[in-house]
């Protein structure tokens, strides 16, 4: 399974109830289909991939299913067990390895990847950028691609959805810093922008494109709410997918995908 050491974690504690909550829900489903969408061009049998902050292991999942050796990294311990067990489940285990892996304390990872994922905002747990892309720019194969889904700092739903309620949520994005009560532990967060991921990349890498990820759908907290009214959720989701192309669209998304390719 790797090298999982057993030691506690801030998002051990959503584990067991994330998939529940997030990954299987309707817009949950959507909206990381959208960014599988734009992914397929850049997936391959036989390529090796990277997922970044897997979480319970959704994305290295359909990577695998498609092909791809995947190594799978988190800092939880659980979220990581928790992807080991449905890629048994699912007959992927032997394109798969999880290993345990701090963002925030990047160490080298053996070999070279052809696409290196992290997707909904596992890199808005980083406080710092420079030392996780200097670490990828050293595994990236040549040619290789890097996808990013962040948080923005500024979500056009939010900030109408809890502005009309006078909540600290509306605006809690606007200076790029803020912090989350986590399995009761206050961690930092970063509200990266497409520009600040390229500076952080180098010049090494172009953006190939950028996407929204939850423009006319709301953040995952509502999404209760939007289960609960199916008619509006169909439309939100028409709406999402007439600007799913849209750059400009992005910068008010609740996520932005950001496709880095490697020139040099």
């Amino acid at each position: 399974m790797g090298d999982i050491r057993p030691r506690s974690d801030a998002f051990d504690a959503f584990a067991s109830d994330y998939d529940g909550n997030f990954a299987r829900t309707g817009p949950g489903r959507l909206l990381r289909e959208s960014v599988w969408q734009r992914l397929a061009p850049h997936v391959r049998p036989g390529a090796r991939a990277l997922d970044l902050g897997c979480g319970t292991g959704e994305d290295a999942l359909w990577l695998a299913a498609n092909g791809c050796a995947v190594t799978a990294v988190d800092a939880s311990p659980a979220m990581l067990d928790t992807a080991w067990r449905k890629a048994l489940d699912e007959g992927v285990g032997d394109r798969i390895e999880t290993r345990l892996f701090d963002l925030n304390a990047p160490h080298e990872i053996d070999g070279q990847f052809d696409l290196i994922l992290s997707n909904f905002g596992a890199l808005n747990c980083v406080v710092d950028l420079a030392p996780l892309t200097e670490m990828l720019r050293g595994i990236l194969a040549p040619g290789g691609v890097i996808a990013t889904v962040v948080m923005g700092r500024f979500c056009a739903f939010e900030t109408l959805w809890y502005g009309a309620r006078v909540k600290r949520t509306a605006w809690r994005r606007w200076t790029g810093r803020s912090s989350a009560n986590i399995g009761g532990k206050r961690i930092p967060i970063r509200y990266w922008q497409p520009g600040d991921l390229a500076r952080a990349m180098g010049p090494d890498f172009h953006i190939e494109a950028i996407h929204p990820i939850g423009s006319f759908l709301p953040p995952s907290d509502l999404f209760p709410m939007l289960e609960r009214r199916p008619r509006l959720f169909a439309t939100l989701a028409r709406w999402e997918g007439k600007v799913s192309s849209s750059a400009r669209a992005a910068y008010f998304a609740d996520h932005h995908l950001t496709l880095f390719r490697r020139v040099s």
